[in-house]
């Protein structure tokens, strides 16, 4: 099964937003206009859950509702059906039971593959860690990525997370390739490679990762996927280019503390997704002029584009 699921994961993947509306639930016609959006860009599917996705702001119930909808969606929606897309769905949770019972609804859902990050404030050692993903890759036969954030890589030692039944990749959200090149060489068989900085997509690519799982990819998904275009194309020259130019807007999006700025790039190419949950806070009309100018003098995005 890993070396079929391994190789089954290539492309592109937002790291999906999670629209709300202004009484702060869900807003799954705003999710509808996005996923559509997102797949005629040319992505492959979504992570759904996940850190930008504010999985953690939400309650497990809503995180079901959540996984069950998008699956659903890209099976039945007359746009989303002309494309074969994935669906992985970020389970984790600080509890590892808690984990695997979200793991064992988003396989019941239809999703292609489970993902959670690391122990969150208890078991947060290499051990911990062990034992956690352990519990929640047993819970369903669905492929399992390991979600590392900004994590230190020790390929000695973290051959040992790929002994555990089901784990077929990892989702590699740092900057130290050279030891992620390492750690896939200590493997006996093949897994999925997914770079997680968008930043950094290009170096990735050129480093062996398949896969990307971005943030940005939500309001520029056009644009990764000629990135990734050339660079299979081994144009890398011309993928550097466009990655450097969408770096001013990346550089752009990481200075806001208020993530409900984030948010509003969707606002700014036309599908508002409205705020991020507490403790981030709305944006006020005031600020959104302030950040919409800094947007326009930038000059890479094209306002309202995805309306058009």
């Amino acid at each position: 099964m890993h070396e079929k699921s391994a190789a089954d994961l290539n492309g592109l993947y937002s790291a999906l937003f999670t629209p709300f509306d202004a009484d702060n639930e869900i807003d799954f016609d705003a999710l509808a206009s996005l996923i559509r959006f997102q797949l005629k860009s040319g992505l492959s599917g979504f992570f759904v859950c996940g850190t930008t996705g504010e999985g953690l702001l939400l309650s497990n119930e809503e995180r079901i509702e959540l996984v069950r909808y998008v699956v659903e969606f890209c099976k039945t929606d007359e746009v989303a059906r002309l494309h074969d897309s994935r669906v992985i769905a970020h389970v984790g949770h600080p509890s590892s039971a808690v984990a695997a019972d979200l793991a064992r609804e988003a396989a019941q859902a239809g999703a292609d593959w489970i993902g959670a990050i690391g122990p969150v404030f208890y078991g947060n050692t290499f051990e911990g860690t062990v034992r956690h993903y352990s519990q929640i890759a047993r819970a369903t036969e669905l492929p399992f990525m390991i979600y590392a954030f900004q994590s230190a890589i020790d390929p000695e030692r973290d051959v040992r997370l790929f002994e555990i039944p089901n784990v077929a990749g990892v989702k590699y959200t740092g900057a130290d390739f050279f030891s992620m090149q390492q750690l896939a060489r200590r493997l006996d068989r093949k897994i999925a490679l997914i770079s997680g900085m968008d930043e950094l997509f290009v170096a990735g690519q050129s480093m062996g990762f398949q896969a990307g799982i971005g943030s940005t990819y939500n309001f520029m998904p056009e644009k990764f996927v000629e990135i990734l275009r050339l660079c299979r194309a081994n144009d890398f020259h011309a993928a550097r280019g466009i990655q450097a130019r969408l770096n001013q807007v990346i550089d752009y999006f990481c200075q806001f503390e208020n993530w409900s700025f984030r948010k509003a790039f969707m606002r700014y190419i036309g599908l508002d997704c409205g705020p991020c949950r507490p403790p981030f806070e709305p944006v006020s009309a005031e600020q959104y002029l302030e950040f919409e100018q800094g947007l326009d003098e930038l000059g890479i995005l094209e306002k309202n584009s995805a309306s058009s």
